[in-house]
């Protein structure tokens, strides 16, 4: 009879003793689950998800590269464009266009590469064994810290040179554009340092010719002219930053200068051509033909520098230069959402984790432009605009965070 007397004694002290059993295992999850070194099951998750990586980046280009195809087909096509510079232009412009989709890819490669391991419960099977969700997320965090990188150096070193030449390559080629009509600026009102304006009915910007330039220094309160300089053609000879001056050659060079009244006081015309020093970064001013895309982090940088000296709009520009750092750090966001649906994968919930980590990252790339379009118009502060995706998807991923880590405890 003893027994069954022990055994309800066992199981009448048994009932206090869990909540201690269960932190101490708790306790010991996290012991072992946050380890630092690196184990040979990273080394198989980081495996996974590089091959995951590569092949849907690789099915990404493919299908950026078809579609580049059929929507320059008619104009390839139309204007007979050669061959050569056809699959230059292709080339050049599907990297800028993958780098766009890599937040999907790398959603889509933690939910192939994850998912898999939880289909046949290996994910479960670590987790059982006493490792951390966090700890199984080392591996893919590390995989999206590179990814990061690269993206970075891509956006710096490759995507502009790249762009610049797909641009070109599309106006000359595919277009059917003069190269006169591509590097030329009709029409030019630039506003320089201070009051001065710059008007011209052509700049040439390959070669950095003014044709009838005329250049107009205002009042303060821009009721009238102090100095107006006008010629037939200027062509820029150097800049010098060291002195915030650039020097120009002009031909039949005139110049009428106003006292306060508007009354003339002087007029100039000497014979020949004549060196007239204006202001440093006049050209970029006269040809602002680029677009964020085909500058890098400096070159934007200091482009908007320029134009905020000149009391120009630099909302568009401020916006993007932002948007270069942010976006890195928007794919890592992306693939921690990935993350928390990929660990709770079953059997029958693969197709629903995939459909929701692809609405997730199509729902990213809404908002981010959207917040750009209000960026670029001032709606929204640059700054603001530029980051308020990151921030928003961020909170999202602490809650889908927190609920993987209640469903492993």
């Amino acid at each position: 009879m003893r027994k069954p007397v022990n055994i309800s004694v066992s199981a009448h002290h048994s009932k206090p003793d869990r909540p201690e059993s269960t932190t101490s295992t708790n306790r010991q999850r996290l012991r072992q689950g946050f380890v630092l070194r690196p184990l040979i099951i990273d080394r198989h998750i980081f495996r996974e998800f590089v091959l995951a990586f590569f092949a849907v980046t690789s099915f990404c280009a493919l299908l950026l590269l078809i579609a580049s195809i059929f929507e320059k087909l008619g104009g390839i096509l139309q204007n007979d464009t050669p061959w050569r510079q056809a699959i230059e232009y292709l080339f050049s412009v599907v990297p800028g266009r993958l780098i766009q989709a890599i937040p999907i890819a790398s959603m889509l490669a933690v939910l192939f590469s994850l998912g898999g391991l939880a289909r046949n419960n290996e994910i479960l099977a670590m987790m059982t064994s006493g490792i951390h969700p966090l700890r199984i997320a080392t591996p893919i965090l590390f995989g999206g810290l590179i990814i990061a990188g690269m993206t970075i150096a891509t956006n710096e070193w490759i995507i502009p040179p790249l762009e610049t030449r797909a641009n070109y390559l599309e106006a000359r080629y595919i277009e059917g554009k003069e190269e006169s009509r591509i590097t030329t600026e009709r029409n030019v009102f630039a506003r320089g340092r201070g009051n001065r304006f710059y008007l011209m009915p052509r700049y040439n910007g390959r070669d950095n010719i003014m044709e009838k330039p005329l250049i107009v220094d205002q009042t303060p309160d821009f009721q009238n002219i102090r100095r107006r300089i006008e010629g037939d053609q200027a062509k820029f000879l150097s800049n010098h930053p060291e002195s915030k001056t650039s020097i120009w050659t002009f031909k039949n060079y005139r110049d009428w200068q106003f006292d306060e009244n508007n009354r003339l006081v002087s007029f100039a015309q000497p014979p020949g051509e004549t060196t007239v020093t204006l202001e440093e970064d006049l050209t970029i001013i006269l040809g602002q033909r680029k677009n964020p895309d085909e500058m890098n982090f400096n070159e934007l940088r200091r482009h908007i520098g320029i134009l905020a000296e000149r009391n120009q709009n630099v909302e568009k520009y401020t916006t993007d230069l932002i948007m270069k750092l942010s976006f890195p750090l928007g794919v890592l966001i992306v693939m921690i959402i990935g993350f928390s649906y990929a660990v709770r994968i079953r059997g029958g919930s693969m197709m629903q984790a995939f459909g929701m980590g692809v609405l997730w990252a199509v729902g990213y790339y809404a908002l981010t432009a959207v917040m750009r379009a209000l960026g670029h118009t001032g709606t929204l502060p640059p700054t603001l605009a530029a980051v308020l995706p990151q921030i928003l998807f961020f909170v999202m991923t602490i809650h889908y965070l927190r609920r993987s880590l209640r469903w492993y405890n």
